[in-house]
């Protein structure tokens, strides 16, 4: 998809060259070339940095998600531990809700951050189930108040990386920054455009280099744009690696 918009964005610069070429005269693209120098390098400049600066911070927000994710997961494999110091039917009760809610995360959630950018209703439900049936526990030696508190921590913990994760999932590059790159770039492409030499193949063939490159950044920012969607996306390993580790704990009965 990146080489297709690049040379669509070439072939479009390609073509404005040369009907530039043949609309403009000669003496005018020379006029405009000996004017437009400082300008063109000021716009060239500024389009570098502000790319530059939008592709670290969406390089900085899929880092951040990654973080996020792993934490999630993690405090879940903590609250699955603490259901070996529970008894039945509250082990299995604690077991099978993280399950479950894991299981969403990857066969529903995931697929639909990545189209609508939004959490599932069915993952926040099992994790709100899981939160609330915590509730009804009531530790009967001081022992088991330590295990719960600590138990609770983690599960505070999870809904916290969760909230985080649904906040990362709809925050991409504000509207207002996708203009000024947007504008930059139409400005940085249209001096090969207007000002090209003499010689009309030359001409078109930087005009069309110029507008692939800029096709191409463009289209990396949008690719970095969202964590959970696009060409670069977080993946939900996170969870299955999870699932991986109930299993293993599931083994080892009960604590």
């Amino acid at each position: 998809m990146g080489i297709v918009v690049a040379l669509g964005a070439a072939l479009v610069a390609g073509l404005a060259a040369h009907v530039a070429g043949r609309a403009i005269s000669q003496q005018v693209r020379q006029d405009f070339r000996e004017g437009s120098g400082l300008v063109s390098g000021i716009v060239g400049t500024l389009f570098a940095i502000s790319v530059g600066l939008v592709v670290v911070a969406a390089w900085n927000q899929v880092n951040s998600a990654t973080q996020t994710t792993s934490t999630e997961a993690s405090n879940l494999v903590d609250v699955y531990w603490y259901s070996r110091s529970l008894p039945e039917p509250q082990r299995e009760t604690i077991r099978r809700l993280a399950d479950e809610y894991a299981t969403t995360v990857i066969r529903q959630e995931w697929p639909l951050m990545a189209e609508q950018r939004t959490l599932s209703p069915a993952a926040w439900h099992s994790v709100e189930q899981l939160r609330a049936y915590f509730q009804t526990i009531e530790p009967s030696t001081s022992a088991a108040s330590t295990r719960y508190g600590q138990a609770m921590t983690r599960m505070q913990a999870v809904l916290d990386a969760r909230r985080a994760r649904a906040q990362m999932a709809d925050t991409g590059v504000p509207p207002l920054l996708w203009i000024a790159l947007a504008g930059c770039g139409l400005i940085a492409v249209l001096p090969a455009i207007m000002c090209g030499g003499p010689v009309r193949k030359v001409h078109i063939t930087m005009a069309a280099v110029v507008g692939g490159l800029v096709g191409m950044v463009l289209f990396l920012v949008y690719q970095l744009d969202f964590p959970f969607s696009g060409g670069v996306t977080i993946s939900p390993t996170a969870f299955e690696q999870a699932l991986d580790r109930f299993a293993s704990i599931r083994s080892l009965g009960a604590g």
